[in-house]
């Protein structure tokens, strides 16, 4: 490892650094100083995973890291293309300066986010979702000075950062034009990502006729046409932000929807110019019955119809796996992980072949190897006389569901790995191989990234397996719970008064969907003929929540409370109260969360607790 010199941290931000800078500097200033040490960069093995984990990225990219690698080589610079987490997968450019950037730990394998670098244009752009330009003394690290840095974020259709472009050169050269410049290119790559959607797509400008010259507005839509991706030019064009996602196209435009040139209108009767394309099928897809590819609810026996919330993460699972990409659900027991999977699997271009479920936590660990990859006749003492042909295998051309995913044994988790990896198997006392081809979608009420870091769980088959991470959140979340419980109960035949629906409604649901069903049935079976259930008639013990909404809990402890405090006025709630609230504390934290895309200081800011309070409660 190679000595870095000590850790010098700047005082404070060049009087007339911008704003955005300075309030970067204050995020950072409650860093811990050792976090920002220069690290090590990833071991080869880890970076190879996460770079193939990225590889569609990589591909759009490549245009653009060709034509800023081509400048940054003539003007002494490099560019550098890192992914959504701030760690670098890629970069090129000057020898010279590629070199003086390792010294610093700009290479890749190494993160540049905000807490891991301080301020820096890769991780303020990465914080703030926008293109930043930080310039010599405005790096909260002193030794990052040497640099002037600007980067932009890479945009997916739905507005997720897919990752982040970066030219970097010495801080004696400041170019006005680089920001633009990189800003142009990072958004001409998420343009070519939308370009290679296999949904119709409308390319149009504002006026009444095409510019070529500049940078077109892109909607997809999918077969309800609903808008299912937009650019940046299409939400400046329609005055519109990334909520236009799940959409009617007809709310916002005006006109024909077929293919071809045509002029359509805003709603405002401003005029846009451009024409309707359907990509051609591949050629597997063709040949299926195109009703059969609707990435929406498909109706399954015995299996619940996904309600609204459910039906936008199935059309993204059935998308992800269409496309070749591992599915990751997770969320707590009960919220309908095997279903939505075997939803995604029946809407899904494998829906011909089968849905291999396994339940890593119910294998007895001795069998699980055995049964996944199957073996030859007499590998072992009580092996079937001819053998097996093992769940991986009876999963080809199908999907492969492995439910309970973190709490497959790690020897197997290494071998896993290889198998998907090599996307072949080799059963037990078998010389043979054989080529495997499925789809994989894996679940798990448990924190994986947290498994991670305890060493319960392989980081790089935790890389494998979320290509594209899909929250299930609970049914205590659920926008209208009591709607949707009277709704529930109506489609078993019967009818809930409407304060038993809002009673049900302030039960904290421990067991989700799964409980819920259970209860209704019940009901259903206790009063068969009841005109309408009152909430007297209610099972006894449903344990009910505050009705003080979950976001308004998490905002009223106050900052450096510990978790057991009990606030001015109210009595110590029993032990049963007390899990209650956490469960209910930490669910409003992983929505504030998710609804910010991950971004701390923002979450704390919509619970109404300080950084520092939601920092100490994450860990």
């Amino acid at each position: 490892m190679q000595h870095s010199p000590p850790l010098v941290l700047a005082t404070s931000p060049r009087p007339r650094a911008a704003a955005g800078i300075r309030q970067s500097w204050l995020r950072c200033a409650d860093l811990d100083p050792r976090l920002l040490a220069d690290p090590d960069p990833l071991p080869l093995a880890d970076l190879r995973l996460r770079i193939e984990a990225h590889r569609p990225l990589l591909g759009h990219a490549e245009p653009s890291l060709c034509a800023l690698g081509s400048l940054a080589d003539s003007t002494g610079s490099i560019v550098v293309l890192a992914d959504p987490s701030g760690l670098i997968l890629h970069e090129r450019g000057n020898p010279g300066f590629l070199d003086k950037a390792r010294r610093i730990a700009l290479r890749p394998g190494v993160s540049w986010a905000e807490s891991r670098r301080g301020t820096n244009a890769i991780g303020t752009a990465l914080h703030e979702g926008r293109a930043v330009a930080v310039h010599g003394a405005e790096h909260f690290l002193a030794r990052n000075r040497i640099l002037s840095c600007h980067a932009a974020p890479v945009f997916s259709g739905r507005g997720e950062i897919l990752g982040i472009l970066d030219l970097t050169g010495p801080a004696a050269t400041l170019c006005d034009y680089a920001l633009p410049l990189v800003r142009r290119l990072a958004r001409g790559i998420g343009n070519r990502l939308l370009a290679d959607s296999p949904l119709r797509r409308m390319i149009f400008h504002p006026g009444t006729q095409d510019a070529p010259d500049a940078e077109p507005a892109i909607l997809l839509l999918d077969d309800e046409a609903r808008i299912a991706g937009a650019n940046e030019a299409a939400l400046q064009a329609l005055d519109a932000d990334w909520q236009l996602i799940g959409t009617p196209w007809a709310q916002w435009i005006d006109g024909p929807l077929r293919d071809g040139p045509a002029q359509w209108r805003r709603h405002d009767g401003r005029p846009l110019a451009g024409r309707l394309e359907t990509p051609v099928r591949p050629a597997r897809a063709a040949r299926r019955d195109p009703a059969r590819q609707r990435p929406g609810p498909v109706d399954l026996p015995g299996l619940p119809e996904p309600d609204a919330v459910q039906r936008t993460l199935l059309r993204h699972g059935v998308q992800a796996v269409d496309a070749g990409l591992a599915v990751l659900l997770h969320g707590e027991t009960g919220t309908g992980k095997e279903v939505l999977a075997r939803h995604i699997h029946a809407g899904s271009a494998r829906r011909d072949g089968a849905f291999i479920a396994i339940n890593c936590a119910a294998l007895p660990e001795h069998l699980i190897e055995s049964e996944l990859f199957g073996y030859e006749a007499g590998a072992f003492t009580g092996a079937r006389r001819d053998g097996a042909r093992g769940l991986l295998r009876q999963a080809h051309q199908g999907i492969l569901f492995l439910d309970e995913i973190g709490d497959m044994p790690l020897g197997l988790q290494t071998r896993l790995l290889r198998v998907l990896q090599e996307r072949e198997v080799q059963p037990l006392g078998s010389e043979k191989r054989f080529p495997l081809d499925f789809g994989l979608i894996s679940a798990s009420h448990q924190d994986l990234q947290a498994l991670v870091a305890r060493g319960l769980f392989r980081a790089d088959l935790y890389y494998r397996l979320q290509d594209m991470p899909l929250e299930l959140p609970p049914l205590r979340q659920h926008p209208d719970l009591a709607d949707f419980v009277a709704g529930q109960y109506r489609l078993l035949g019967g009818r809930l008064h409407p304060d038993a629906a809002a009673a049900l409604a302030r039960h904290a649901w421990p067991g989700n969907y799964r409980e819920l069903r259970s209860v209704l049935r019940r009901l259903r079976c206790q009063y068969p003929d009841h005109p309408a259930i009152t909430p007297a008639q209610l099972p006894a013990g449903l344990a009910v929540r505050p009705a003080t909404p979950a976001d308004d809990l998490a905002g009223a402890m106050p900052s450096g409370q510990p978790d057991d405090a009990v606030l001015p006025g109210h009595p110590a709630p029993d032990a049963g109260t007390a899990v209650r609230l956490r469960d209910l504390e930490q669910a409003a934290i992983r929505q504030a969360l998710q609804d910010c895309g991950g971004n701390v200081s923002r979450a704390a800011r919509r619970l109404g607790v300080h950084r520092s309070t939601l920092y100490r409660k994450l860990k």
